[in-house]
């Protein structure tokens, strides 16, 4: 999984890259279906903004956060991502139920 990241309208500290990076990295699990992600920082009047946008097979996850706090807009957008990633590897596991219920023996 390659992982893009893009600060907007500030400077990308240290800090916060490796706090990103630890965050997704809890998507490691989902690997075999991610192909690469981006991620989108962006700070406007005392707001963040973080979009998360992962390309997987077949189509593309995204989630978008506004929030005062960027730490907490990363949690964010990471859960939801997270959540959307468990419905679509649950749908290619039933998926793959169904097609062994109906094979013939």
């Amino acid at each position: 999984m390659q992982l893009d990241i893009t600060a907007r309208n500030f400077h990308l500290s240290d800090a916060l890259q490796e706090y990103t990076t630890k965050k997704i990295e809890k998507l490691k699990r989902f690997e075999h279906y991610i192909i690469d992600a981006n991620l989108t920082m962006e700070k406007d009047k005392g707001t963040s903004i973080v979009e998360l946008t992962l390309s997987v097979k077949h189509s593309s996850i995204a989630s978008r956060v506004k929030n005062p706090d960027i730490y907490m807009a990363i949690n964010d957008a990471v859960r939801k991502v997270e959540r959307q990633l468990d419905k679509y590897e649950a749908k290619f596991r039933e998926r793959k139920r169904l097609a062994q219920k109906t094979r013939r023996k």
